[in-house]
């Protein structure tokens, strides 16, 4: 048998070469195979999580007997990744050959390194250390005296002086046992083709200022986007049939591998690795619910995700729930929660499929467990309940959708690694920046395999340096800069030179880099007949910077014209002498037509009036009926945003709840102290139930900013009810009645009595100006609708509105209150109101008459000036009078602009 090694040759190898009797293995293949025929047991690959939290274990032994060591500051901040670290470096000195023999004169970091090494070997300790890769190899080099290999020869593909040491040792041995050692060489460059000067370039030779000739061999594509590159080179290639290169793919591109099935070309079977599996997300905000005060952001994230170990229909329930009252346990919370398990009662006696009990127990699982104070600890036993459950779960899925979606067995696998990663750890308690550490430990992108692999495919390999022999025409994908920039060294010179005499010697940053510098330029030293550069401006819309390759490229030769271009120019490049390309069309922008006044409709019996109506829709109708019409009769209504709600908004909400409890309570013996008391008991159990972002880190100022507002608020409007002879009669009060003959509907804030009097405040957290002039200009038409339904025949209540962040009192003057800001104060409320209502009747009946004629206004900025022309002559001086701007919250302006 003959193996090829090379450092890149652990995945896709080019050119295929699939003869007998060779093998090609990269480092992890090539240990595989040596601890197969020598006898040696292989231990499993995916324990480095378990490696960790074991010198985790003994670096602590390690800090207990003594002070003042070199990592022990790093390890009190983050002791996952300090042991990540130390052990990194532990690995790196086995394979160098170090036996961790304590000596006199010894630098600090070795003898810190060598003493850890003694505290696992030793026997009277309860602690070991898992074989991983360098233990592993070190028994491989132990072995290999006295055994024979079947092995004629052995390639390797980097020159032997740039392989790592332990590779270099290794090798040394084969040769001493008689396997020939060969060096995969590249052949020279032939003839005198753009292609064969750029390699004689690479390959040192002086060759810079030659002009390029264009003849096809060469060519520097580039482009906006990758997806517009993948697009363009995968109808090349189906224009192209003849056409049979290989691909050089450095990251694990979809755009590439999409473009190709989309032209109808074979599937690559490209492998796509990421964090941002839906399935992966679950295993990160697992840890939300064990804390206190909860998270709604992840929460939020956790009941949106595609696939989650909870019922579809319950978690966009408790997604739209979560949006509208951030917290858990809210009377809203549980009222949608039971409305939700009747109604699935219901269903389960019909359909059998339904698992109710499965459901039920899921739900409990996650919301109703027990949580810990967030600066507190956790048991370790419920976070092994935790994931678990998570692990059987996602295992349990993956059978049940055919064995199909592998992220579910990589979430069931990850989930198992935590579980064995806590049970190793001694303490019993967890923190949450612990909990958090673990998890990214065993954190890792899920690689998905979207489609398989397709006859007829074209070849690839996804490293520099994996491609080993010559391929004829290779299109090298995605041109840019994805190595690292810069390398330091781990080891300082004494270090160094104390290992290097004890035949250790360690790969410095200038090995790694020769290493490097010899890899990238391995794909364009291959290629024979024909090579490619595809280099996008943006890859998944970031900048991308070009390969480095292309400095050399650009010093190689006078001018790089004869051979770039941009796909878009390509039909008019000296690449169409070679392919048929694809056309590219431009497309022209739509604009936007301008909104008309009118929507006119064919059927307007179909728009009749509505036989009830809300405070709030009526008030639409009035002003602007296209909202009314596309709402209420058309039902475009928009979709549920499962974000959480602003934060203004929220403390609108808050405030209002904070008021609705106060004012059902006997307000009229408190004092400030008492007001102010009760506000601050209500306060926290509030913000916990629907208002938790206020509770999360950070928040602090603002949330004591809020309380402080809304105690100063409260007891400002306790002040006015009590100092003007008011009593509560309700607060959230739901109203009835009719406007003209339709049944109108509200809910009125606060409702007062005194009397036989009658007031209604509308509470509202901000907006003074903007309440201000609605009273002014006489529009305050939920008011007037509110004062209508609380008033007996020929009455009118009293209205005002109360700004909570202001602590402010508006109204139309002061007949119902003294203290506050009297807008109108020479206007009576009654004759206001007498007014406002007939010209909301007359306005009404003009607005059905339009639409009975089929006409609904669209009234928007655009439309001002048309609308003024329309209804000019017309008698509106009894109507409301219209807006002139946008409706200021407006879900369809995007459509009213289409309407042409």
């Amino acid at each position: 048998m003959s193996v090829y090694f090379g450092i890149s040759l652990d995945e896709e190898v080019l050119p295929l070469l699939l003869a007998s009797g060779r093998q090609y293995i990269g480092p992890q293949g090539l240990l595989a195979f040596l601890e197969a025929h020598l006898g040696l047991a292989c231990p499993p690959g995916d324990n480095e999580h378990l490696r960790i939290e074991q010198y985790r274990q003994a670096l602590q032994l390690h800090l207990s007997a003594s002070s003042n060591l070199f990592y022990q500051a790093s390890f009190e901040a983050d002791q996952f990744a300090a042991a990540t670290n130390l052990l990194e470096r532990r690995d790196e000195l086995l394979l160098a050959g170090w036996d961790f023999a304590l000596e006199a004169a010894m630098p600090e970091r070795l003898q810190c390194l060598a003493a850890v090494e003694g505290i696992l070997k030793d026997d009277s300790l309860p602690l070991a250390l898992a074989a991983g890769y360098a233990d592993r190899f070190a028994a491989v080099l132990a072995a290999l005296p006295g055994r024979d290999l079947p092995l004629e020869a052995l390639y390797i593909n980097e020159p032997l002086e740039l392989l790592p040491c332990h590779f270099q040792r290794l090798f040394g041995q084969l040769q001493e046992k008689g396997i020939p050692l060969r060096l995969l060489e590249t052949e020279p460059p032939q003839g005198d083709t753009d292609l064969a000067n750029l390699q004689r370039a690479l390959s040192g030779q002086k060759n810079a200022g030659r002009a390029l000739q264009g003849d096809g061999s060469l060519f520097l594509i580039k482009g906006k986007r990758d997806a517009d590159l993948a697009a363009f080179l995968g109808q090349l290639l189906r224009h192209n049939p003849s056409f049979r290169p290989a691909f050089l793919i450095p990251d694990k591109s979809r755009p590439l591998g999409h473009a190709l099935m989309q032209e109808g070309l074979p599937s690559l079977g490209l492998l796509s690795a990421s964090l941002a599996r839906p399935t992966l997300q679950v295993l990160k905000l697992a840890s939300v619910f064990f804390w206190e005060p909860i998270d709604p952001f992840k929460v939020m994230e956790f009941v949106s995700l595609a696939v989650k170990p909870l019922e579809r229909e319950l978690s966009n329930l408790i997604a739209n729930q979560m949006a509208r009252a951030p917290g858990l346990g809210g009377e809203g919370w549980r009222a949608e929660i039971a409305r939700y398990f009747e109604a699935m009662e219901q269903k389960a006696a019909n359909d059998r499929s339904i698992d109710l009990k499965k459901i039920r127990y899921q739900y409990n699982f996650w919301f109703n467990r027990k949580r810990y104070d967030l600066s507190k600890t956790v048991p370790k036993e419920e976070v092994v309940e935790v994931f678990n459950y998570l692990s059987t779960w996602a295992y349990e899925c993956f059978e049940e959708e055919g064995s199909k979606n592998n992220s579910l067995l990589i979430l069931s696998d990850q989930s198992k690694r935590i579980v064995e990663l806590l049970e190793a750890l001694p303490e019993e308690y967890l923190t949450s920046l612990e909990l958090e550490r673990i998890v990214r430990t065993i954190y890792e992108p899920a690689p998905v395999q979207f489609r398989q692999r397709e006859l007829g495919f074209l070849p690839y390999a996804q490293q520099p340096g994996a491609v080993i022999s010559p391929v004829e025409e290779l299109i090298w994908w995605s041109f840019i800069q994805n190595e690292p920039a810069h390398f330091f060294a781990r080891w300082y010179k004494p270090e160094q030179d104390y290992l290097l005499e004890r035949q250790a010697p360690l790969q410095g940053p200038d090995i790694e880099n020769a290493r490097m510098l010899w890899q990238r330029k391995r794909p364009i030293m291959q290629a024979r007949r024909r090579l490619l550069l595809l280099l996008p401006e943006t890859v998944e819309g970031q900048q991308a910077h070009p390969h480095p390759l292309l400095g050399d490229l650009t010093a190689a030769f006078e001018s790089l014209a004869p051979i770039s271009m941009h796909m878009e120019q390509a039909r008019q490049s000296p690449l169409a002498q070679f392919f048929h390309l694809p056309q590219y069309l431009p497309l022209q922008p739509r604009r936007l037509g301008r909104p008309q006044p009118f929507l006119h409709i064919r059927s307007a019996d179909k728009f009749s009036r509505r036989d009830e109506e809300t405070i709030t829709s009526l008030e639409t109708l009035l002003y602007y009926p296209y909202q009314w019409a596309f709402q209420h009769k058309i039902k475009l209504r928009k979709s549920s945003i499962l974000s959480i709600v602003q934060e203004r908004t929220l403390m609108g909400n808050l405030a209002h709840r904070l008021f609705e409890k106060l004012l059902r309570e006997d307000i009229y013996h408190w004092g400030q102290g008492e007001v102010y008391g009760f506000i601050e008991n209500q306060s926290l159990p509030l913000l916990k139930r629907e208002g938790a972002v206020m509770l999360l880190y950070g928040k602090e100022p603002e949330r004591t900013a809020f309380v402080q507002g809304v105690k100063y608020a409260a007891w400002s409007l306790v002040k006015h009810i009590k100092e003007n002879g008011w009593r509560v009669r309700d607060a959230e009060l739901p109203l009835q009645g009719e406007f003209l003959d339709i049944k109108i509907n509200g809910r009125a804030d606060l409702v007062l009595e005194k009397q036989g009097a009658v007031a209604v405040v509308d509470l509202k957290w901000s907006g003074t100006r903007f309440r201000e002039e609605i009273i002014r200009n006489e529009e305050d038409l939920q008011l007037v609708l509110y004062s209508k339904l609380l008033s007996d025949e020929g009455q009118w209540a009293y209205t005002a509105y109360y700004i909570m962040e202001k602590a402010t009192m508006i109204a139309r003057n002061k007949e119902a209150f003294q203290d506050l800001r009297a807008v109108a104060p020479q206007v009576s409320s009654a004759e206001a109101n007498e007014r406002i209502m007939a010209k909301m009747q007359a306005t009404y009946r003009w607005r059905m008459g339009q639409i009975r004629e089929g006409l609904i206004e669209i009234r928007c900025e655009q439309t001002r000036m048309s609308l003024e022309e329309a209804y000019r002559g017309e008698a509106l001086a009894d109507l409301l009078e219209m807006k002139n701007g946008d409706a200021p919250f407006d879900d369809y302006r995007v459509l009213i602009n289409l309407i042409e």
